[in-house]
C-alpha cells in the first residue's frame, strides 16, 4: 500500500527536499511498536532523509518529540479522512488521540 500521509515518495516529508547521495529516504512508520504493522497496512508512513530527518538530526523523527508528534498528528488526520473515522474510532485503533 502507498502512504496516505505523503503523496510524493521522492521527497522528504519533513524538509521537502529530494533524496541525495548519502542521504537516502527511509520509510518511517508514523506509529511504531505494537502499531508498526497496522501503520504499514493502513498506509501510515512517511519518507524521511536517513540521517538528518529520520535518525540523528536535532529535529529528526527519532530525536525530537515535537517532530514525532507532528508526524503522528498528520497521520491521524489522514487516517480519519481516508477511512471515515471519528476521533473515538482512531483511539480504538491506535490507543491515543494526537490532535
Amino acid at each position: 500500500m502507498d502512504s496516505i500521509v505523503q503523496f510524493d515518495a521522492s521527497v522528504c516529508w519533513l524538509c521537502d527536499r529530494f533524496a541525495t547521495y548519502g542521504q537516502p529516504l527511509d520509510k518511517h512508520h508514523c506509529f511504531g511498536g505494537a502499531y508498526r504493522k497496522k501503520s504499514e497496512a493502513l498506509g501510515l508512513f512517511v519518507y524521511l532523509h536517513h540521517d538528518e530527518c529520520h535518525i540523528f538530526g536535532k529535529s529528526s523523527a527519532h530525536q525530537s518529540a515535537e517532530t514525532a508528534l507532528k508526524i503522528k498528528q498528520a497521520a491521524q488526520l489522514a487516517a480519519m479522512q481516508q477511512y471515515g473515522w471519528s476521533t473515538d474510532d482512531f483511539i480504538r485503533e491506535f490507543g491515543k488521540n494526537y490532535i
